[in-house]
């Protein structure tokens, strides 16, 4: 029995059940503020978006940019992007439920894919826009108002992709980092519009810098939509989550003098999340009780020394020949040893 201030004496499991109670209870409490800091990160970007879109369609109209216009457009579709955000964190913070036991982090993979694709669309919509400006020998000659709307978009988004940016790996959304991207993308594509506006005061004869610069922000769109998609598409195909994890666990095992040995362990994502299952060796002559506690303990301790591990299912085996893997059995060793002691 251990006693507890204030609490009373527990014995081993039971206070092992009162850990993983106060553990279930402080991870609701901080998946609250993760959504809560997601959502409010999301919608400081839905105000910006609706600014910088009427501010580039409104001077794109004034002044014919109509590559202004395009990108006010653009800033209109990150707020489709936000409205996802704002949906779906309704659905991925929500607790484990019968029909979802594993709980709902799947719904933030959803959204990641969703704005990988809009950002491909994205991209591939300003490259055709630039072909076919290049194909067409269109001109352009916006002037110094579009510069500076255009100068104006990219220090905002650029200013709100690095904030959402570090609330992103503050809190460890994935979603949120993926928004980020989609802001970098709206300061991208107001590079062509600067660079059409300078190209022609300096160089008027070059007019189709504008397409090329267009045509190189779509490589990087498409390179950040690539870095979203693909993590996201392994999670959905059960790629393990990370792949230095089990020498963590094995490392924390080690120090365990009552654990005799850990295997087949894996791991898997799921939205921000990772699970975590395994073999876990003890005495056998050990009772059932104490070898519950020490799993209880151990489950306990990777989760707060593992980053992004939010469950661990332990099995308990018996320290035996049938279910040793690491240091299996050897008949001719325990017969040397038996000679050696006598």
């Amino acid at each position: 029995m251990k006693d507890v201030g204030g609490l009373g004496s527990f014995s081993g499991s039971e206070l092992g059940r009162l850990c993983a109670h106060f553990l279930v209870v402080d991870g609701l409490i901080m998946q609250q503020q993760v959504v809560k800091t997601v959502r409010k990160a999301t919608w400081i970007g839905s105000i910006a978006n609706v600014f910088l879109a009427i501010l580039k369609i409104g001077v794109g109209k004034l002044t014919g940019s109509q590559a202004l216009v395009a990108d006010g457009v653009h800033s209109f579709s990150d707020l489709v992007t936000d409205a996802a955000i704002l949906i779906g964190s309704r659905y991925w913070a929500a607790p484990a439920d019968k029909e979802h036991p594993y709980g709902h982090g799947r719904f933030e993979t959803l959204t990641n894919i969703f704005i990988g694709a809009l950002l491909i669309l994205v991209g591939v919509g300003i490259a055709w826009d630039s072909i076919n400006s290049l194909t067409a020998n269109e001109t352009s000659n916006p002037g110094a108002l579009a510069l500076a709307a255009a100068l104006v978009s990219i220090v905002v988004k650029e200013v709100l992709y690095r904030w959402t940016l570090i609330q992103a790996k503050r809190v460890n959304s994935r979603a949120l980092h993926a928004n980020a991207w989609h802001h970098r993308s709206d300061a991208l594509s107001s590079l062509p519009v600067a660079v059409a506006v300078l190209a022609n005061y300096f160089f008027p004869h070059l007019h189709y810098l504008d397409q090329i610069a267009a045509l190189l922000v779509t490589a990087m769109i498409l390179k950040a939509a690539w870095e979203i998609i693909w993590p996201a598409m392994q999670e959905i195909t059960e790629k393990e989550a990370d792949e230095k994890l089990e020498q963590k666990i094995q490392h924390h095992a080690v120090s365990n003098d009552e654990i005799k040995e850990v295997h087949a362990i894996r791991n898997r994502r799921v939205g921000s999340a990772i699970l975590v299952d395994f073999h876990l060796l003890v005495d056998p002559d050990m009772s059932v009780d104490k070898a519950h506690t020490i799993s209880e303990e151990f489950k306990d301790h990777l989760m707060q020394e593992l980053d992004e591990v939010v469950d661990v299912i332990i099995h308990i085996e018996p320290f035996n020949c049938a279910e040793r893997v690491l240091n299996p059995c050897c008949d001719s060793c325990d017969d040397e040893l038996a000679s050696e002691q006598t």
